[in-house]
């Protein structure tokens, strides 16, 4: 069978919707012809892929089944209408390359959360013989209402009868959260949706020891969707209890938590520019709880991120306020702490709770390496993939 994967962000860039896709790509190639059209690596900045380190897979950097499109604006630029222009420019040319190529696949598989790229892809004529595979990881566009700074109340009901339709025009929908399974069901009826976690290779699992200094991480990215303020609640709680917290960040928000944290000169607290994932993961593995916070909204705190999946499958306890799927997740599994809008004081308490008690962390260590095995790792979950794809029996 042959494949086209759209995406907007790829390898080498970090991120788990970048390595989200390079791990379907790697594992869909094993038994299919996949081709991915995407974009030059440019998150959160195109000038850190000059450095060799991010480039570490040869099989993709020696592959001829990448394209990616040249962009003439700036994805990254600070003017809201300069990414608009970014945003069509893209779709422009994703459309033009499927209506002129779609014939050639057996499947076409286009991801969110760049919500132009599936537009463009699906809302045009259709070779009947070709599969449109929907791949949600956002719930757009109630993500970007929830976000503060943007005000979309005036094309609100416009976004979200596009959203509809974008859901009819697909075949089948595939879900990186269960919470969306409920939400897809009032949108639309009868469309085959899977549920697909982000997951790890089996190449990349390593456990750790406890390091001998208990220590806090949080990991990725710092932008809107992230909540800033609990995020210097939790500095500050922290560091008051003299209790080692590391932050590695990028994003909309990171230098300016970075200044936040020098200004206040903390002694427990420290704050790293991005790196790559395999020095991300290093870190996570050498820390005793993996930090994950997003804002108080429903959208965000029903959504599964990566993060929270890096500490479960690198073996180390989660602390979180998120609530649904990854709640249950946590609580069901006891792998760490999950409460709904925890406070900044509850989500300390449950840190210096774990901190306090070593057989605690060590059970939750011992439940995190199972739940990777039955729930997050790439080589069984693609099988489901596969047959969900090709209208084999899954589950």
């Amino acid at each position: 069978m042959k494949i086209l994967l759209i995406t907007q962000n790829f390898y080498p860039e970090i991120g788990s919707g970048a390595n989200r896709l390079k791990n379907l790509y790697v594992q869909l190639s094993k038994k299919h012809d996949v081709e991915v059209l995407t974009t030059n690596p440019a998150y959160p900045n195109a000038k850190m892929y000059e450095e060799e380190k991010y480039w570490s897979s040869d099989i993709i950097n020696q592959s001829k089944d990448i394209m990616r499109l040249k962009m003439r604006t700036n994805k990254q630029s600070k003017s809201m209408a300069f990414r608009l222009l970014y945003y069509f420019e893209l779709a422009y040319k994703v459309r033009v390359y499927v209506k002129k190529y779609q014939h050639l696949y057996d499947t076409v598989y286009v991801t969110t959360p760049n919500i132009f790229i599936p537009w463009a892809a699906f809302f045009q004529k259709k070779d009947k013989k070709v599969k449109r595979i929907l791949e949600i990881r956002d719930l757009w566009p109630d993500s970007v209402r929830d976000v503060d700074k943007m005000n979309i109340s005036m094309f609100y009901p416009v976004l979200k009868f596009m959203e509809k339709m974008l859901y009819k025009q697909s075949d089948k929908i595939v879900i990186n959260n269960e919470g969306f399974r409920y939400y897809l069901k009032k949108m639309v009826k009868n469309k085959p949706v899977l549920f697909l976690p982000n997951a790890f290779a089996k190449n990349e699992v390593e456990f750790k020891e406890p390091p001998d200094e208990f220590r806090v991480i949080y990991t990725g990215n710092i932008g809107f969707a992230q909540s800033y303020e609990k995020l210097q609640e939790m500095a500050h709680q922290l560091e008051e209890n003299k209790i080692n917290f590391k932050i590695i960040g990028y994003g909309m928000n990171a230098h300016l938590f970075q200044s936040y944290i020098e200004y206040k000169d903390f002694k427990y607290v420290t704050f790293e520019e991005e790196k790559t994932r395999e020095e991300c993961l290093a870190e996570i593995r050498n820390s005793n709880i993996q930090l994950s916070i997003l804002k108080d909204s429903e959208i965000f705190l029903n959504v599964l991120p990566g993060k929270v999946i890096d500490g479960i499958a690198s073996g180390v306890p989660v602390v979180t306020n998120l609530g649904g799927y990854t709640s249950n997740l946590i609580k069901s599994h006891d792998v760490g702490y999950a409460k709904v809008k925890a406070t900044s004081e509850e989500l300390t308490e449950a840190i210096k709770t774990i901190k306090s008690d070593n057989e605690l962390e060590s059970r939750l260590r011992k439940n995190s390496k199972k739940l990777l095995k039955s729930h997050f790792l790439w080589e069984t979950n693609i099988e489901k993939l596969d047959d969900f794809i090709f209208d084999k029996e899954f589950k």
